[in-house]
């Protein structure tokens, strides 16, 4: 498995994690992430479209599609700063500012694997 695909995969599973978490006990999971509970049935359809995007990033990661990886990069991005926007305008808690992080984390790691995969001659 190349560099790039096993980030996809990790990324595909940490997705699937949250995802399941807000699907399965999002009351709790709120909790941990310092937001108000709701019984809103919206939280539950995030979680399990969290769990459909976690089973697109591993089955890409495991298929090394590498366009697929580059493009996880911009829209990781794009989240990460939206998620930057809505804490800077008082909409949301600043413990989102944590997923965000780990959201431009991902893109960091997904970018040096394209770039390692790329030297070592493993991509197309």
């Amino acid at each position: 498995m190349t560099h790039t695909a096993r980030s996809l995969v990790v990324f595909g599973v940490y997705d699937i994690a949250i995802g399941a978490a807000l699907f399965l006990a999002p009351g709790p999971t709120l909790d941990l992430l310092l937001t108000a509970r709701t019984t809103e049935h919206w939280i539950r359809l995030l979680g399990m479209s969290a769990i459909v995007l976690g089973f697109y990033y591993i089955v890409a990661g495991r298929a090394d599609l590498t366009l697929m990886a580059r493009a996880s990069c911009w829209g990781r991005l794009a989240m990460a700063t939206g998620f930057s926007v809505l804490v800077l305008l008082d909409l949301a808690p600043v413990l989102l500012l944590g997923i965000a992080g780990n959201e431009l984390l991902g893109v960091l790691w997904t970018t040096r694997a394209l770039a390692a995969d790329a030297r070592a001659g493993t991509r197309a």
